[in-house]
């Protein structure tokens, strides 16, 4: 089945049915302020499932106070350039339709210590959303991209031939690159319990930064999302095309291969502070050896339990599946946690004898919103860790990643990893600090995966069992880094950065280090991450 066809199909199918609401487009990790009222007891709000619904938070906060941050509201009646600096640049509001134009872009200027070298980035770009009526609620951004990068992120762009996060790239002048993105949406809320979406974008499952179900680190892709709230729990059921970052040339067909993922998760409030979540998820190739697959029905309907499906499909494909929890301590402050889980059995698990297939991971946090009594002071500190061959599949096709990047934590598998941040604002100033730390067991050869390279095909391991934490070349990951934010536009996150970071990495082989520091005017709503190994 042609995923676009079924698009097509469910936009003509809801249409007629349904109201729209938008989604909240403020997700930058430093710079959310939906994020700040997640953690405060006896609110029915499934913060795990980003991004979040604004009709959903507006049930209890007035929305556009939340985005304002206690800033002075804009003046009425301003010209262009006030609007610019303080508002959305373009609006209009007319029977029961509105539409908004912001802008986005990112100048930016750095210096790399360890290559003795500038970098830029030059983005250009604006974002149009609205609502048509009641029936439709719409969103789509361009980007036009022209860069220069550190020395590391370069050297992840030549192995991988991506840019972290935003796909595709074409050379640039000497060193430069060029890419160019758009994401977009249209949301419908079907009566008062079903809301379908499709779009071309990212999503997130999890209280943190980061997730070992799903995240924002990979590059957009096209969907179809549906999620049903009922009582106290919210359903997700979410069918995406995937890319394959391999083609065959020699056939003269430049697209690459395709793979489709499906996504189930629910998100269930228990009493007033505990909340508890389930996940699963099945990615599988659009053409095999069998012959040519799609959409597999199998896996389009809602609530069923894909194990199962899977396993008496001849247990062909990627699977996964986890559980989540988070407990309210007390106002602003909360604990949290993931387990993922792609094998179990059970004797091998209690054995000891650390057998591949043993592929769990695990990550608990904490975040509290002004700690200490001090408003606007938080911190938020992670630990995870999975263990090797995790997220991996016998052929590289059915991995779970997309554009040769991981569709769950950054660092794949085989790995530990530390994150603390300290972030404080008073008025238009945002302060943050970050520190990680992570240690990861990486390939020597291209013949042999020791479990960390999701995209290597797990057959190629060295043996069945002793496989631990840290196999391959142990390599150790060190990152410290300072940014001071000057906020301008609340409608945008317009803003001046300025930053330093400090970046280690060291095993046997060689000991990488830099400082680098960076001046940027942007507007930051989404997440790039450049804390990997390279």
């Amino acid at each position: 089945m042609c995923f676009r066809c079924l698009l097509i199909v469910i936009s003509i199918f809801a249409s007629p049915l349904a109201t729209g609401q938008l989604y909240s487009h403020w997700n930058h990790h430093a710079l959310n302020p939906i994020d700040r009222i997640s953690n405060r007891p006896g609110q029915n709000l499934h913060t795990a499932i980003g991004p979040m619904r604004l009709d959903e938070v507006a049930n209890y906060y007035n929305v556009d106070s939340l985005i304002q941050r206690g800033l002075p509201l804009p003046r009425p009646n301003q010209n262009i350039v006030g609007r610019f600096f303080s508002n959305d640049l373009l609006k209009w509001n007319d029977n029961d339709v509105s539409v908004t134009v912001s802008p986005l872009f990112n100048f930016e200027v750095g210096k790399d210590n360890q290559a003795n070298k500038n970098w830029y980035v030059n983005t250009r770009g604006a974002m149009i959303e609205g609502t048509l009526g009641k029936n439709v609620a719409f969103y789509v951004d361009l980007l036009e991209n022209q860069a220069t990068f550190p020395e590391y992120i370069d050297a992840f762009i030549d192995q991988r031939d991506v840019i972290p996060g935003q796909g595709r790239h074409k050379d640039f002048g000497d060193d430069a690159h060029d890419f160019s993105q758009s994401t977009g949406y249209l949301s419908y809320n079907a009566g008062r319990w079903f809301n379908f979406q499709m779009g071309f974008g990212k999503h997130f499952i999890g209280e943190g930064y980061r997730s070992l179900f799903l995240s924002d680190n990979a590059y957009s892709y096209p969907y179809l999302k549906m999620t049903a709230t009922f009582l106290r729990a919210k359903y997700m059921l979410m069918i995406s095309e995937l890319k394959h970052f391999e083609r065959d040339e020699t056939l003269g067909d430049p697209r690459f291969e395709s793979k489709y993922g499906a996504f189930h998760y629910l998100s269930w409030n228990i009493g007033k502070r505990f909340n508890l979540g389930l996940f699963e998820s099945v990615i599988w190739a659009a053409e095999d050896t069998i012959g040519y697959r799609g959409i597999d029905v199998n896996y389009v309907t809602p609530l069923v339990v894909l194990r199962p499906v899977e396993y008496n499909l001849g247990s062909p494909d990627n699977m996964t599946m986890g559980i989540s929890m988070k407990y309210i301590l007390w106002k602003d402050a909360a604990l949290y946690g993931q387990f993922v889980l792609g094998e179990f059995k059970f004797d091998e698990v209690f054995s000891g004898n650390k057998w591949w297939a043993n592929k769990q991971g695990f990550l608990v946090g904490t975040k509290t919103f002004n700690i200490f009594g001090i408003n606007n002071l938080d911190f938020i500190s992670e630990y995870s860790q999975v263990r090797p061959y995790t997220y991996s599949h016998y052929q590289p096709i059915t991995n779970y990643g997309h554009f040769y990047q991981e569709l769950a934590h950054p660092l794949g598998a085989n790995f530990r990893e530390s994150v603390s941040f300290l972030r404080y604002r008073h008025k238009r100033w945002n302060f943050e600090t970050k520190l990680q730390l992570a240690t990861k067991g990486l390939d020597t050869t291209d013949d042999i995966s020791y479990g960390g390279n999701i995209h290597k095909p797990n057959v190629t391991r060295p043996d069945d069992y002793g496989h631990f934490i840290g196999q391959g070349l142990k390599s150790k990951l060190t990152q410290a880094q300072m940014n001071v934010i000057y906020l301008i536009n609340p409608k945008n996150n317009m803003n001046v950065t300025v930053g330093l970071r400090y970046r280690k990495m060291s095993n046997d082989l060689e000991t990488v280090k830099g400082n680098y520091f960076y001046l940027a005017f942007r507007t930051s709503l989404r997440n790039v991450y450049y804390d990997y190994f390279q």
